[in-house]
C-alpha cells in the first residue's frame, strides 16, 4: 500500500520542476548548438537549435528535479552518480534520438563535445545544488540570488580539483616518505 510520502516522492519531478535550470540550460545549449553547427546551412542550424531549446525547456526542469531529489541519496557517491552521470546521460540520449528523428543535420561531431559539455555542466550543477543554488521548493532562493552566487561557485568549481590535490598531498606527503628513505639509506 502506497503512503502519502511515497506519492510525493513519485510526484517530486512535477512538483519541483526546476524552471531555473530549464531556462539557463535552454539558453546555453541553444547557443552552444548554434556555435557548434556554424558550418551548417543557417536554416538547418536554427531548426536544430530550436529543437534543442524546446526539448531542454520541456525536460531540463524534470531532469533537474530528479537531480535535486537525488541529493539525499546515501552514500554520497551514489547521489553523485545519479546527478552527474545517470540523469544527464539519459537526457543526452533522449536528446540525440529526438534530433535523429527531427533534424537532417550531420551532427556526429557534436556527439563527443555534447557528452563532455553535459558531464562538466552536470558536475557544476551538482556543485551549485550542494551549495544551495539552483534549487526549487523549500530550499530555494530567488533566481537573482542564485545568479549572483554563480561567479563564486564557478571559481570554487574550477579550483576544487587543485584544492583536493593539495589536501591529498598534505594527507599523504610523498616528500616525507622520500626523506625518511634517504635518512635510512645514509
Amino acid at each position: 500500500m502506497q503512503t502519502k510520502s511515497d506519492n510525493r516522492r513519485w510526484l517530486f519531478a512535477l512538483t519541483h520542476w526546476n524552471w531555473k535550470a530549464a531556462l539557463i540550460t535552454a539558453i546555453f545549449r541553444g547557443a552552444a548548438c548554434i556555435a557548434a553547427l556554424r558550418h551548417v546551412h543557417p536554416h538547418e542550424r536554427q531548426h536544430f537549435s530550436a529543437v534543442e531549446m524546446i526539448y531542454v525547456l520541456l525536460t531540463a526542469g524534470i531532469f533537474s528535479a530528479w537531480q535535486q531529489q537525488a541529493l539525499v541519496i546515501k552514500p554520497r557517491y551514489c547521489a553523485w552518480t545519479v546527478v552527474v552521470v545517470l540523469v544527464p546521460l539519459t537526457s543526452l540520449g533522449l536528446d540525440a534520438v529526438l534530433h535523429s528523428l527531427l533534424d537532417h543535420v550531420d551532427a556526429h561531431a557534436l556527439g563527443i563535445g555534447a557528452l563532455i559539455f553535459t558531464l562538466v555542466s552536470a558536475m557544476f550543477h551538482w556543485h551549485a545544488m550542494e551549495s544551495g543554488a539552483m534549487l526549487v521548493g523549500k530550499q530555494s532562493r530567488s533566481l537573482s540570488s542564485d545568479l549572483k552566487q554563480l561567479p563564486g561557485l564557478l571559481l570554487s568549481f574550477v579550483t576544487a580539483p587543485i584544492i583536493w590535490l593539495r589536501e591529498l598531498r598534505v594527507a599523504n606527503p610523498i616528500d616525507a616518505v622520500e626523506e625518511n628513505d634517504l635518512e635510512a639509506a645514509a
